[in-house]
């Protein structure tokens, strides 16, 4: 994957892209904004959670992808240089700083592709946090993507325990996440990382103590990528541990943008 220059800051953009990205809920006091990055498959409603518990001191900005939530109609991700760049561009036009951002799994690595971008472009990110991502020069998981949605269903559920009961339940959710799911685990699995500078930021990693698919050394080798600060943290639970007990995970959010060591 390559992005191919540094967002640039034009009128142009701005009337022409979609709703990327919005604050979840304003915080005119805030000393910092949190961009997040979803999961595979995953939309800007998880993060809407997160804006009280961070509340007044963050301001939460959750990332809408396409194909889904206020951006439905547009073709699903397939390649990582555009959506990096569109990314990047609607940080750096849209979001007051300072910005940090936070991506779980798939959006761990589209958070750390985009604070290259930002940093390229002369404005790096205040912090970054990647969750159940193995660092991106390291050999990582891969999940095999069988061709029926059903087989699909089941082998990410094994793997992450990732599938929502209510997806599970209704035909019609299925017919409408599947395929969502499927271009995003493609797109994941397409990841090529690509050495360069590290960032200027802190990072901090997050994971989950029994997550099978990433471990405390897949972890650690985040540190490569910063010239600051480095913390890895581990929480009980799975790949999706944040949602498991989000309250330990949402306090070493705070403590790493708001009140860093």
């Amino acid at each position: 994957m390559t992005v191919a220059s540094a967002p640039q800051r034009t009128t142009a953009l701005l009337r022409t892209r979609p709703a990327v990205l919005r604050a979840a809920v304003p915080q005119p006091a805030a000393t910092v904004r949190l961009v997040c990055f979803p999961h595979s498959g995953g939309g800007p409603a998880g993060y809407h959670r997160w804006a009280a518990a961070l509340a007044p001191d963050i301001e939460v900005w959750p990332v809408t992808l396409p194909g889904r939530a206020g951006r439905a109609r547009e073709p699903l991700a397939r390649e990582w240089g555009p959506l990096v760049e569109e990314a990047a561009a609607a940080v750096l036009e849209e979001v007051p700083g300072p910005v940090a951002l936070f991506g779980h799994s798939l959006g761990a690595a589209l958070a750390f592709e985009v604070a290259r971008a930002m940093t390229r472009a002369g404005e790096p990110p205040a912090h970054l946090l990647v969750s159940a991502r193995t660092a991106p020069q390291q050999p990582r998981f891969r999940l095999e993507l069988p061709a029926g949605n059903a087989e699909l269903l089941d082998v990410v559920d094994r793997a992450y325990a990732g599938v929502p009961a209510a997806v599970r339940d209704s035909a019609e959710l299925r017919d409408h996440f599947t395929p969502i799911l499927r271009a995003d685990l493609e797109l994941s699995n397409s990841y090529a990382f690509r050495p360069g500078p590290a960032l200027p930021c802190p990072i901090t990693a997050l994971g989950g103590e029994t997550d099978a698919t990433v471990s405390a050394a897949d972890l650690a080798g985040w540190g490569d990528h910063t010239r600051a600060r480095f913390e890895a943290h581990l929480f009980p639970g799975g790949h999706f541990y944040l949602e498991e007990a989000p309250a330990p995970v949402l306090d070493t959010v705070w403590r790493s943008v708001v009140r860093p060591a």
